[in-house]
């Protein structure tokens, strides 16, 4: 019997905009906010193992929320095999990525039939529950510019887009923010949800890319998170012409139109808007 795989892409997904909402129960927790989903992101294959292990561009990782999808969904072990563009703990929800596509994937290797909901939950439970993330699945399971009205798992809670073309997207790195850190400091958190809440608000008064942009520099500027790079290379964007924000949570610059500015600030990396969500390849 010929031995089946699954794979499966989910996007990148650079939160502009987060309010922090956890409760008890992982599925009613996560995010409100708004972000943005890039066509680089997670492509993973997954097939029956021994031993259950996940490679991530060729290395074997620990990949926690990964694991945790897994294991919420199946007991069998299986190889997952993760190739990533985008880097780790910068901004670009790679651990949803990866933990999205390797459910998709896992469903089809194993021929488990769930739905769409039943494996975005696995994967948003399992980034609330490592604390990698809190929005994240929720923006690459519908892909474009996802606005989330409220915190939860995706299908249970109400969601907007933005309508968008598949603008191009800029960005610099200078590394990444731990998320856990910034999610157990409580004053930290009431400045965040304070803010959130005033940008968001703006956002869907006038919900256009460009205002997206200007909600989510000046959320970035408002909760104090930027180092001096970070606000150098947004100020230089600006001056160009473009639009630029911090990924959140990472110390890294997203621009539109950023006119050449960023390369005076390291190795730009560029990527389209992706309007498709998670999908099987």
């Amino acid at each position: 019997m010929e031995q089946k795989t699954g794979q499966a892409f989910a996007p990148a997904h650079i939160s502009g905009i987060f309010i922090i909402d956890i409760k008890k129960d992982p599925a009613h927790s996560g995010s409100m906010g708004a972000g943005i989903c890039l066509e680089d992101g997670a492509v993973t294959k997954v097939s029956a193992a021994k031993e259950t292990t996940v490679r991530i561009n060729g290395a074997v990782a620990e990949a926690p929320t990964t694991l945790t999808a897994i294991k919420l969904l199946t007991s069998q072990p299986v190889l997952v095999e993760t190739t990533l563009r985008v880097p780790v703990g910068a901004g670009f929800g790679a651990s949803g990525a990866g933990a999205l596509s390797a459910a998709l994937a896992l469903n089809e290797a194993l021929s488990l039939n769930l739905t769409l909901k039943e494996l975005a939950k696995a994967a948003h439970v399992a980034e609330v529950m490592n604390r990698t993330g809190l929005g994240d699945v929720t923006g690459q399971t519908f892909g474009g510019i996802v606005i989330r009205k409220k915190a939860g798992a995706p299908f249970t809670v109400a969601i907007d887009k933005l309508p968008c073309r598949n603008e191009m997207i800029s960005w610099v790195s200078f590394g990444g923010i731990s998320t856990k850190s910034v999610l157990s400091d409580d004053l930290k958190k009431k400045s965040i949800n304070k803010t959130g809440r005033l940008r968001l608000k703006e956002l869907l008064k006038k919900p256009t890319l460009h205002n997206f942009f200007h909600q989510s520099s000046a959320f970035a500027k408002e909760i104090e998170l930027m180092s001096p790079q970070v606000k150098d290379a947004i100020e230089a964007v600006e001056s160009a012409g473009g639009l630029a924000s911090q990924t959140m949570l990472g110390n890294t610059v997203f621009a539109i139109n950023d006119g050449g500015a960023l390369s005076e600030f390291g190795e730009v990396h560029e990527s389209r808007i992706s309007n498709a969500g998670a999908h099987l390849l």
